[in-house]
C-alpha cells in the first residue's frame, strides 16, 4: 500500500499548481452556481404574472391593466399564466418559487400561504417602492400583520360569515333581526317552535360551519388567543371553547332541522349548494354563508325566481366580545428574486387602482379599497362594504390561515358539535390529543 497522500509532501511547484487548480475549480463552481441561480430566478427581460382569473369578464380587466402597464413600460413584456383556482391553490402556488421559470408577481391568499412565503424568504418587502398615499388607499385590516415589512397587497375580501334572512318570514312571525348572540339563539328557537327551518346550511364538506365556528371562537377568546389555540401554544379547555356553545345549543334545540323539510342530522348530508337552493326556494328562514351569496341573490332576482325580500346581518356579538370577522382576503405578492422589483410593484399599483377595482366590484367583488363604497349603488353591497369598513380584526378561515391538517381537526370538531355527537368537553379533549401529531407533521 502506498503511504497516505499528503498535499504537503508534494514539491513546492506542484503545491502551487495544485492550489491554482483548486482555486480554478472553486471559481468555476461559483460561476455555475450563479448561473443556476440566474436560471431559477425570475426572468431578466419579462415580467411573469401568475393568477387564477379564468372567466372572460375577469380576464378582460386583467388584460386592460396589463396593456396600460405595457404602454408605460414597452421594454418589459408581461407574460400572464392563469391557473384554475383549485389547481393553483393546491399545487400551482408552490411552483412559483421552484424551477427555472419563477413568477415575478403572483396571486395569493392572506394567511398560511403568505406567512409561509414570508418565513421562507420568497416574498419581497414592497414598502420601499410604495408611498404613504399608495398604502392609504387600502383598509388597514386587509394589509396583513404589521411587522415592519409589507409583503402583501390586497385586492378583494370575502366575508365568510353573514346571516342571510327571509325578511317576509321574519315579518309574518313577528320577529326582528337579532342584535346579540342570545337574541339570535332565541329567534332561532322560536322559528323552530313554529315548525320552520330556522337555519339551513350544507356542511357535508365541513368548511361552511367550520368558518362560522372560527368566528364565534375568535370573538370569544380574541384573535391572538385563537391563533395560540390553533397552533397548540395554549391548551384547549371547555372554558376556552365556550364561544362554540351556540353550535351545541342549535343542535340541542333542533334549529337545523324541521319536519317535512330536513331531517335531524341533515346538515351533515347537504352540500352548500343544496342549502342555497333550499333558502332561495323559501324553505328556510336563515342561511349563514359568505358575501359571495350576493351574486346568487342578484341572479335569482334577475330571473324572477326570488319570491321574498332578502336581508343580511353580521354575526351578532356577545357582550364584551372583540370585534372580529372571518374573511378570505386575496391579493398579490412579489417574488423576492424578481429582477424588476420597482416595475413589479408599479404593475400592482395600476392593477389595484380604482380604475380596475371598480370593474371587479361590478362583478360582485368586495374591494379592499377604502373608497369601494362608491363603486355601487346596490343596497346590499353597500351594506357589506360599510360593514367591512368598520374597525375589526380579520380572521383568516382555518383552511387558509393554517395548515390543512390543523384546519381539518377544527372543522371536524365543529361538524360533530352541530350533529350533537360532541360536547365542549369532548371537543377540548380531541383538540388537545391531536396537537402532538399536528406539530410533528409540520417539522
Amino acid at each position: 500500500m502506498p503511504a497516505e497522500f499528503s498535499f504537503a509532501s508534494l514539491p513546492s511547484r506542484a503545491r502551487r499548481g495544485g492550489r491554482i487548480l483548486a482555486w480554478a475549480l472553486v471559481v468555476l463552481a461559483a460561476y455555475a452556481f450563479r448561473e443556476r441561480l440566474s436560471l431559477s430566478s425570475a426572468s431578466r427581460d419579462r415580467l411573469r404574472f401568475v393568477h387564477s382569473f379564468t372567466t372572460a369578464s375577469e380576464r378582460a380587466i386583467i388584460d386592460d391593466a396589463v396593456a396600460e402597464f405595457q404602454r408605460a413600460h414597452p421594454e418589459l413584456p408581461v407574460d400572464q399564466i392563469a391557473f384554475n383556482s383549485e389547481t393553483y391553490q393546491n399545487i400551482g402556488w408552490r411552483l412559483q418559487f421552484q424551477g427555472d421559470r419563477q413568477s415575478d408577481v403572483f396571486f395569493t391568499w392572506l394567511g398560511y400561504k403568505t406567512r409561509q412565503a414570508d418565513q421562507e424568504g420568497w416574498s419581497l418587502d414592497m414598502k420601499p417602492y410604495l408611498s404613504a398615499e399608495d398604502l392609504d388607499q387600502f383598509l388597514p385590516s386587509t394589509l396583513g400583520p404589521s411587522s415592519g415589512a409589507l409583503t402583501f397587497l390586497p385586492q378583494s375580501v370575502d366575508l365568510s360569515n353573514l346571516i342571510w334572512v327571509n325578511r317576509d318570514c321574519f315579518r309574518t312571525n313577528g320577529l326582528i333581526e337579532p342584535r346579540t348572540r342570545q337574541e339570535w339563539l332565541a329567534v332561532s328557537i322560536e322559528l323552530r317552535r313554529r315548525g320552520l327551518l330556522a337555519l339551513v346550511q350544507g356542511n357535508r364538506e365541513f368548511w361552511p360551519m367550520g368558518n362560522l365556528g372560527a368566528e364565534l371562537l375568535g370573538r370569544s377568546v380574541g384573535v391572538e388567543s385563537l391563533q395560540d389555540l390553533f397552533m397548540g401554544r395554549i391548551p384547549a379547555t371547555p372554558q376556552r371553547l365556550e364561544g362554540l356553545r351556540l353550535l351545541v345549543d342549535w343542535a340541542r334545540e333542533g334549529c337545523l332541522d324541521a319536519p317535512g323539510i330536513l331531517s335531524p342530522g341533515g346538515i351533515g348530508t347537504l352540500s352548500d349548494l343544496d342549502a342555497k337552493v333550499l333558502f332561495l326556494g323559501g324553505k328556510a328562514a336563515q342561511h349563514p354563508i359568505g358575501s359571495w351569496f350576493t351574486a346568487d341573490i342578484r341572479d335569482a332576482k334577475d330571473h324572477g325566481e326570488l319570491r321574498f325580500e332578502p336581508g343580511v346581518f353580521s354575526v351578532p356579538p356577545n357582550p364584551g366580545e372583540a370585534e372580529a370577522r372571518v374573511a378570505v382576503i386575496t391579493g398579490y405578492q412579489v417574488n423576492r428574486r424578481t429582477r424588476h422589483p420597482d416595475l413589479a410593484v408599479d404593475f400592482l399599483r395600476r392593477l389595484l387602482s380604482r380604475k380596475y377595482q371598480e370593474r371587479f366590484a361590478a362583478l360582485g367583488n368586495l374591494s379592499a379599497r377604502k373608497d369601494a363604497v362608491a363603486f355601487t349603488t346596490e343596497p346590499i353591497p353597500r351594506q357589506l362594504l360599510a360593514l367591512l369598513a368598520r374597525p375589526a380584526a380579520m380572521i383568516p378561515p382555518p383552511d387558509t390561515g393554517y395548515s390543512p391538517e390543523r384546519a381539518a381537526v377544527f372543522y371536524e370538531i365543529c361538524a360533530k358539535l352541530l350533529l350533537g355527537k360532541l360536547d365542549l368537553d369532548g371537543a377540548a379533549r380531541i383538540w388537545t390529543e391531536q396537537q402532538p401529531s399536528l406539530a410533528q407533521k409540520e417539522k
